[in-house]
């Protein structure tokens, strides 16, 4: 893993993660590098080993349960043992935090779903901890090399239109292109256009991170005002 790192470095961040969870054979695992004011937490970037469900992943950030356990992985040095996202403990699943260095304002992790159950996770850790932090450390550093910060993360030139905001709030309702087009009157290439501005606007690159910057900053309707005259 370490050799494969040195050679991609970050040029595919979603690929390492998608190997970290292949060599491992753990479920998927989930980076996230993020700010914490006022008990709020504003993502600056996520990454996910199953790229279609970053979107997913962001959306859940927000939730009460999952800010919680994230506090608790954040405020720590050594890994922490979570339930699921939701914050139950369903079944074998578990959720395991991995908090890695990161530069002064800013928290960073590993988040590693695994199906092993509570008698054998004590000794999967033994084995694996040491890995993951090392390797986790080393793909952070990466990503902080590859970013420019942006120190203040409030300040935008352009606010989001009406229409805009409308569309990122189908879109963090797990809509598609075409269902938001649907939903709104508007063409699919209009949906596309009308988020393209928004992640521009945001200083974003997916639509994911555009959900996760824009609820930060409230700027996500709720639906039922679009019916609002």
């Amino acid at each position: 893993m370490l050799d494969w790192l040195d050679r991609r470095e970050t040029r595919d961040p979603p690929a390492f993660l998608a190997r970290l969870q292949e060599a491992y054979r753990t479920g998927p695992i989930t980076y996230l590098d993020a700010v914490v004011s006022n008990g709020r937490l504003r993502p600056q970037h996520i990454l996910h080993s199953q790229r279609r469900n970053t979107q997913q992943i962001a959306r859940s950030l927000h939730g009460k349960p999952a800010m919680e356990q994230l506090l608790r992985v954040f405020s720590t040095l050594e890994p922490v043992q979570l339930f699921s996202w939701d914050g139950t403990e369903r079944g074998g699943d578990l959720l395991l935090g991995y908090p890695l260095p990161a530069v002064p304002g800013r928290h960073s992790c590993l988040l590693v779903e695994t199906a092993t159950t509570a008698e054998e996770i004590a000794t999967w850790r033994r084995v694996y901890d040491r890995d993951f932090l090392s390797l986790g450390a080393i793909f952070n550093a990466r990503i902080a090399r590859s970013h420019r910060l942006d120190p203040s993360g409030m300040a935008r030139k352009h606010p989001l239109t009406r229409r805009e905001r409308e569309t990122l709030a189908w879109i963090a309702a797990g809509k598609s292109y075409w269902e938001t087009a649907v939903i709104l009157g508007i063409s699919e290439r209009t949906i596309r256009h009308f988020m393209a501005n928004a992640r521009q606007k945001l200083d974003v690159v997916n639509n994911a991170q555009a959900v996760a910057e824009a609820a930060w900053r409230d700027l996500i309707p709720r639906l039922a005002e679009r019916q609002t005259p």
